[in-house]
């Protein structure tokens, strides 16, 4: 990139920090403190059911009394439920009952959402995934027990996601959460001014993280849309340049190999942090051949990809007879080695592997990245204070 391409970027980037107006607008989006994301719940499945029984329960402490429960009947009702479907629901007939005796269950065996009124013989029944698939047969299983138990009921199956999903039985009513983001709305413009103070603005941050995060913000997309096309070129470099979590990673475990004394960092990028020891650096002198710029042949490799973090100990391309060598002591019985590959291979075989970080981490952490690092650390603690000492007694002591 020569020096005219980068006094046109920092012009760019200079615009672009400069909009104030339309970046003032994405500011209030971003700036909301929201509690359900603040506690980190924003996927959970069971705390969306948990907000959705009380809100559907005619009883609870929301102040909407039967409105939500009520709507949402009679819009499957209406929508779903036709002359030709085997579970025939009247319109008309269920616009007359009164809701107020219906019960809500969580969790009542296994199902995420069950409600009961014993006066009218109705039962509907919830299977709520946010981001989850349902489970082999799951949907048969509730099925079966529902019939079971409420055998004179007249009975309605919702199954419930961000978008509609096809439902693998056909006797329950796939429902978007858009659905019931509608039904939610209508009811808190019409009740708002006898709602509780707290009760409001627990609605009003539900609603924002079901349209933020689950469902799509479209008032949000328009603004980042505009941003982006107004701004292309500086968001370009941005993203360019952006740091994640695998770089983050990456350049803690660098540090953490280049600040403690004995190990040597090796080639790295963000994808793959290698390093050796000192020790095995000078007992294994002969040179690999092809795998990184040092060549050395017998390297730590930690495995930065997939949503997960794995340190292993590889044997590269090398000397034949020092790869067999090394490969026979590593397939030793009860040492800390294990011979993962199932022979010493022309190329690469692996005689060691240690989980750092589990699949899914950033998920569990809501990128958090400050306990991903200390979880980083304690496991690296724990590698150098009890494997490597063991790795360096079977490697060079019984050599």
């Amino acid at each position: 990139m020569d020096v005219s391409d980068n006094r046109n970027i920092r012009e760019d980037l200079k615009d672009f920090l400069m909009d104030i107006e339309i970046l003032d607008q994405l500011e209030l989006h971003s700036s909301k403190f929201n509690v359900f994301q603040t506690l980190g719940i924003v996927n959970a499945e069971i705390r969306h059911s948990n907000v959705m029984a009380w809100l559907l329960s005619p009883r609870e402490n929301h102040d909407m009394g039967d409105y939500i429960l009520k709507k949402l009947i009679q819009t499957i009702s209406y929508q779903y439920y036709d002359e030709d479907h085997e579970e025939k629901i009247d319109p008309i007939k269920i616009a007359l009952i009164d809701y107020d005796d219906f019960e809500v269950r969580r969790e009542w065996k296994n199902i995420d959402i069950l409600l009961v009124s014993k006066q009218n013989k109705y039962v509907v029944v919830i299977e709520n995934k946010v981001w989850s698939k349902e489970s082999q047969h799951q949907l048969n299983k509730y099925e079966s027990i529902v019939n079971e138990e409420f055998k004179e009921y007249k009975k309605i199956f919702i199954y419930l996601t961000p978008y509609g999903d096809s439902a693998s039985n056909n006797k329950w009513v796939s429902v978007s959460y858009q659905l019931f983001i509608d039904i939610i709305e209508k009811a808190f413009k019409l009740k708002k001014d006898m709602l509780n103070e707290r009760v409001l603005l627990f609605i009003e941050q539900y609603l924002e993280i079901l349209r933020g995060k689950i469902v799509g913000d479209k008032e949000l997309e328009e603004l980042c849309r505009e941003i982006y096309f107004k701004h292309k070129k500086a968001l370009d470099v941005i993203f360019e340049y952006k740091p994640d979590i695998y770089s983050d990673i990456s350049s803690t475990l660098q540090d953490l190999i280049q600040d403690t004394p004995g190990l040597i960092l090796d080639d790295s990028s963000k994808t793959y942090i290698r390093f050796t020891t000192d020790k095995l650096e000078s007992y294994y002198e002969e040179k690999g051949k092809g795998w990184t710029s040092t060549g050395r042949m017998l390297l730590f490799e930690f495995q930065n990809k997939d949503h997960k973090l794995f340190l292993k100990l590889i044997i590269g391309p090398g000397d034949t007879s020092v790869r067999e060598k090394i490969y026979e002591i590593a397939s030793q019985p009860d040492n800390v080695l294990k011979t993962i590959s199932k022979q010493a291979s022309k190329q690469y075989a692996q005689i060691y592997s240690k989980e750092f970080l589990g699949k899914n981490y950033h998920d569990d952490y809501e990128y958090d990245f400050g306990k991903i690092q200390d979880q980083i650390k304690e496991k690296f603690k724990k590698f150098m204070e009890a494997d490597l000492t063991k790795i360096h007694d079977c490697l060079i002591n019984e050599s």
